[in-house]
């Protein structure tokens, strides 16, 4: 029964392989480790730093305790590819979870744990990533639209290799398997529509009009109205434009409203001013904050501290309470009681393609290259590959 299972797994991934043929990006699945175990099948294990090959007959389990190799990193400031890790089958499991390609083996840059990273083809990666980014029973043009947009942004992480400011292009992975990035999923997470998805749109991304690679950013559910990338993160793209979405509004929750004290307030503007996110810089003693009438519309909103009036952009609230208190950038605030009352509408950050309404827009018969023209308009779509 077990070998049963084995060959079958070797035809899934054999004719997976031949249809995702195409780049491959290295996703780092797990970081800052003490201890990695990786288990697959006629292991091949690379020991890169004194060029220790090994192979292994049968299923195997190979331990790494990362503790013993902090020696070698103080050598320098920077990651050290440690070894790599391989099967004839294409699967190694890790955390008891199954993925398919090779993995690396990479010291933290802090020295006292190790990154484990996931060469996966890019095909392979999306037809995983639509079941944790978006759902696998959407409709089909949904996740063709999402397939597009996560591997516009992988592959413009490829080939901008800036996943960390401090590291550069001297890190070992793509880009992370996290909310920060993406979240990608493993083997046995993809389905016959995410891997019908991801075929279907084999190579395609979004590029700006002049043929630029640019991130390509997605969010769960914009409100109403999608935000440009400098209304929330400070980095301009000029392709970017805000737009309507009337779509999403009968999908998942319709609004969210949360308290905030005073108190807490203040201690928000203590931070920016800290941060220097203010304009001007805050005097130490203020008795309260006054609130200018504000709507959902605005992505600022104004206030006045000892009768000096303060423009602070609703990302930055976002950012210092956090995703709970506010699950998203569009909001508006009004006082009750002294305290503050935060109105609100969507999930997420609200950049880019918004996946309720593309779920809603698929249901009315919107082809993913419609859903992808209303929520990048200023972008063209190519086949890179």
């Amino acid at each position: 029964m077990l070998k049963l299972f084995f060959i079958t797994l070797l035809i899934v991934i054999s004719s997976v392989q031949e249809a995702f043929s195409g780049p491959v990006v290295s996703v780092r699945i797990g970081k800052s480790l003490k201890n990695i175990h990786v288990t697959g099948l006629d292991l091949k294990r690379h020991l890169i730093f004194n060029n220790d090959f090994k192979s292994y007959t049968g299923k195997k389990t190979v331990k790494f305790n990362c503790e013993t190799y902090t020696t070698l990193n103080n050598q320098r400031n920077k990651p050290i590819l440690l070894a790599t890790l391989e099967s004839p089958t294409g699967l190694l499991s890790y955390e008891n979870v199954k993925y398919q390609g090779l993995f690396k083996v990479v010291t933290n840059p802090k020295g006292d744990s190790c990154d484990i990273i996931n060469d996966i083809p890019m095909e392979a990666y999306i037809s995983s990533l639509l079941t944790k980014e978006m759902n696998s029973k959407w409709p089909i043009e949904a996740l063709k639209a999402q397939a597009v947009a996560a591997r516009s942004y992988a592959l413009h992480k490829m080939k901008s290799q800036q996943v960390s400011k401090e590291l550069g292009s001297e890190a070992f992975y793509d880009l992370e398997s996290s909310e920060k990035h993406q979240v990608s999923g493993a083997f046995f997470d993809s389905t016959p529509s995410t891997v019908l998805a991801a075929s279907e749109t084999r190579g395609e991304v979004l590029l700006t009009a002049d043929g630029q690679l640019r991130p390509i950013f997605f969010n769960s559910k914009c409100g109403g109205k999608t935000l440009r990338p400098d209304q929330v993160w400070h980095n301009r793209e000029p392709s970017y434009q805000s737009v309507n979405c009337p779509f999403c509004h009968n999908i998942g929750p319709k609004s969210w409203s949360k308290w905030i004290s005073q108190d807490r307030m203040k201690d928000f503007f203590r931070w920016a001013s800290e941060k220097k996110i203010l304009q001007e810089k805050l005097e130490s003693n203020f008795s309260s904050v006054v609130l200018v009438p504000d709507n959902i519309d605005k992505f600022t909103v104004n206030f006045y501290i000892n009768d000096r009036p303060y423009i602070v952009e609703k990302a930055a609230l976002r950012r210092f309470f956090g995703n709970v208190l506010f699950p998203s950038n569009s909001f508006a605030l009004e006082v009750k009681h002294g305290n503050f009352t935060a109105y609100g509408e969507g999930l997420g950050h609200g950049v880019g393609l918004c996946q309720m309404g593309a779920f809603a827009m698929a249901r009315m018969g919107w082809s993913y290259k419609k859903i992808l023209a209303h929520y990048f308009p200023e972008h063209v779509l190519k086949k890179m590959y």
